[in-house]
Order: structure tokens, then sequence, then C-alpha cells
């Protein structure tokens, strides 16, 4: 169907307003070079990267002009995107909002029923968005659109059946990082060497970082994660695709660090090593940080790693206890971890480690089986994560029920970013005994490790 041009205004909500903004919204992006290749008009309203007010947003809406609006976000974003939409609708009621991101995926019905979003574009939205834009212009059947929930005339819900994911990711054509303030995100390095992962480091550094998604889904099944967003079959670009986008990203806007967001990029190891051998043949000299696995991490990974450029590897450990990893499904073991910490320290200098409490079971064994493997690993995390059921996920089916999770939306609204607060509580531990736990283990570890965490994080600035 030949559709004629829409002007479609893309928002990038605020997301971590605690530290500066410094993780391109890659999804969006993606969307806006899918939408400017079909040939409409886009405009990009990126809150986040202005870190604009609610007055200032409210004000560059009620200006705006365009005929539909895409936005959406984590589900944490969902409180900013339900009073988002509301604005939208104030002064554009006619047009169609469509809300994509996991807000999106995880918690569609909520979505449409308690906001006045139109439109809620689930799981990968590369192709359903295309064909949503060109359904609507063309005063299409919306219910034949896969991959989308939506708001039929009389303001009921309807669900159209999933679309299937996308088996080759080097089909999707690079982000359309121009219609983006760049250089904001350019010169807040997320995960570069020698700065903190989520703070500002040009004081520390000048180096310009870029983040990039070189797979989507997972193949694990841990009950805390969200599966679905992205597809749960894992599926990875290839070697070459990733170092096209790299070569870009450095050669056009001089990006010297790269950031891989996806789940677990070394999931499939033999991608990672010809990546690996391409960057060394192509003699590129730049720096990587990525999503490791304990499970997946050899010496000969890790070493190949390092020789490409790789200065960091996040692991999320989550316990020191077998007990606790079991319960989370995480198909690991604590010997594992501890290899892979050390090989990680060994060849990097350091290893970004991330822990929880709270998992169903957690009891004073398990936590201090947790900071014993700190403590032997000389590992000091600065922040110890609550586990936190976040909708379209095994843990939150289980708080449901238990019958701690009465009303969806009322609980949605009160998600936090990085787990930082109790929003379930599945122990025998009061709330205000676990936080004092958590409180407990970040201050023991950190006086306990203080000496080690110098010198590691001597080594990383070397």
């Amino acid at each position: 169907m030949k559709v004629d041009t829409m002007k479609i205004l893309l928002i990038n909500p605020p997301i971590r307003e605690w530290a500066l903004p410094n993780c391109f919204p890659s999804g969006l992006g993606y969307i806006a070079t899918i939408l400017r290749g079909a040939g409409h008009e886009i405009e990009v309203l990126d809150i986040n990267a202005q870190r604009l007010s609610k007055p200032e947003v409210e004000r560059k809406i009620e200006e705006a002009n365009f005929d539909l609006v895409g936005t959406g976000g984590m589900i944490t974003l969902y409180k900013y995107i339900r009073w988002l939409v509301s604005v939208l609708k104030k002064y554009h009621p006619d047009k169609k909002v469509v809300v994509g991101g996991s807000s999106a995926s995880s918690i569609p019905r909520t979505l449409l029923e308690r906001t006045q979003a139109d439109i809620a574009c689930i799981s990968e939205g590369e192709r359903t968005v295309k064909e949503l834009v060109e359904c609507l212009e063309g005063s299409g059947d919306l219910r034949k659109v896969l991959g989308t929930w939506f708001k039929d005339d009389n303001g009921e819900v309807r669900a159209n059946p999933p679309r299937e994911i996308i088996k080759d990711l080097d089909s999707i054509p690079f982000p359309a990082w121009d219609l983006f303030p760049l250089d904001i995100y350019l010169k807040n390095p997320i995960g570069a060497p020698n700065v903190d992962k989520w703070k500002d480091g040009s004081s520390l550094v000048n180096i310009k970082s870029m983040n990039l998604v070189p797979s989507r889904g997972c193949p694990y099944k841990c009950i805390y994660c969200y599966h679905d967003f992205m597809g749960a079959r894992f599926r990875h670009r290839s070697a070459e695709n990733i170092l096209k986008e790299i070569i870009y990203l450095k050669d056009r806007y001089g990006a010297e660090y790269f950031h891989f967001t996806d789940d677990c990029f070394i999931a499939n190891t033999k991608n990672v090593l010809r990546f690996c051998d391409l960057l060394i043949q192509n003699g590129l000299k730049i720096e990587w940080g990525c999503a490791g696995r304990v499970n997946l991490m050899t010496e000969e990974l890790i070493k190949k790693m390092k020789e490409a450029g790789c200065t960091l590897i996040g692991y999320g450990i989550d316990s020191g206890s077998q007990r606790m990893l079991d319960a989370m499904n995480k198909k690991a073991t604590v010997e594992e971890a501890k290899r892979a910490v050390r090989l990680t320290q060994k060849y990097l200098g350091w290893a970004d480690c991330s822990f929880m409490v709270g998992t169903p079971g957690e009891n004073k064994e398990t936590i201090q089986e947790t900071i014993d493997f700190c403590k032997e690993l000389s590992l000091a995390p600065e922040v110890i994560f609550f586990i936190t059921p976040y909708p379209g996920t095994e843990l939150y089916e289980m708080a449901k029920g238990m019958g701690k999770i009465k009303d969806e939306e009322e609980y949605v609204l009160g998600l936090e970013e990085q787990g930082e607060k109790i929003s379930v509580n599945f122990t025998n531990f009061s709330d205000e005994e676990l936080r004092e736990i958590k409180e407990g283990m970040v201050k023991e570890l950190g006086a306990q490790n203080i000496v080690g965490h110098k010198l590691l994080m001597a080594a990383r600035r070397e």
C-alpha cells in the first residue's frame, strides 16, 4: 500500500536522572531509521538527553506539529509515560499515540486501559511500526497489524497475535543517530575505562563513547528477567555487521569506547571470537565493554577479548549462594562465578559484578555466603540490589500467586530503577531488617576490601 508522508514525532522519556544522559536510545533510533526509510518526516524530542523539565516538555508538545507520535521505554518509566500521554492528548486529542518498549510489551492491557494511549507495539518494533503507519495513513484495519494491541472505536482493548521475531538482525539498518543530540551521549561515557559506569567521567578521561546492541534475546530463563521484549530466542548480529557499525561511529563521530548493552554478548562465543579477530586484523584501536556470563567465560575467550580492546566485562553474579542461584534458575554455579571473576581480574584488572538480595528462600546463611564470596575475590560492590519482580517475569507471577501484588498499575507506579527499594519482600525478614542487611553488606564489603578495591581500580586506570 502506498502512503503519503506523515509527520511523526518520536519522544525519548528521561531515565536514570541521577546520572548524566549516557546511553543512546537505540530502540527509538532503529524505529526512526525504519520510518524515515519509508518516506516519513521524523522529528525527535529527546527529553532524556536534554533533561527537560515537565513544564518545558509540555510547552514543546503544545507547539509541536505532527500526525502521529511514538514513545516508550522500560517498565520503570510507566509513571512518566502515563503523564506524557496525558499531555499529548491534552494538546493533540485527535492524534494517535503509540507506546512501545517493555512498558507496552509487559503490561499492554493495563497501559491501554489506564492511560490515554491508543496503540501498544509489542516486542520488536521495526517491522510492526512500518506496517502500523501504513495502516493508519491508509485507513486500514488495525486488526491485521500483528504485534499490536489497540483500542477499538468503542474504547475496548483488542489484542492482535504476536509478530514473528526478526531472525536476521543484520537486515536492520543502523539507528538514525543524526536525528538525536548525539554529542550529549558521546561525551558522557557509560562503562568506559577509568570512569564510573553511570556517572559522568569527563573529568577523569576525555573519551567519546557510544552504546550498541549486538544481540537480542537471551538463551537463559532467570526468574527475575523479562524475556519477551526482544524475543525469548537469542539472536546475534554477525561479527562483520557489528564491526561495520563501530567503524562508522568511530569515523563519523569520533567514538573511541563502545559499550554493548545486550543481555549476554558472549552467549555465542564463536561469534565473539570472530569479532575479536576482525578487530585485531583491522588494527582498530578501540576499547569496549560488554555483559558476560560466568558459565561461558574461558581463558581463551577473555585473553582474545583483552587483545581486541575489551576493558570491561559485567557479570550478574547475583549471589554467592548456590541455593539462591538455583532458586533464580541461574544455570550457573558459584565455582563458575569464582573462576570467571578471577580470570577477568587477571586479564582486565577488575570485574564489574552485581548482586541481589531478597530471593525467595534468602536467609542469614545465604547472605553470609554472598559476603564470603565477595571477600574471597576482593569484590567491593558499591550497590547491591533488592530482587524485584517485573511484569512478565516468573518472579512476578510468583508474587501475584502469593497475593503480594493486587493491582498491577498501582504496583508498577511504585517501581524504581535498579532495584533500589523493596518492591516485594519474598523473605522472612521484615522490610526494615532486609534493608539493614543490604546496607550492612555494602558497608562490610567496602571496609573489608578497600585495599584490594583500590588496587583493582588502580590497575583499571593503567
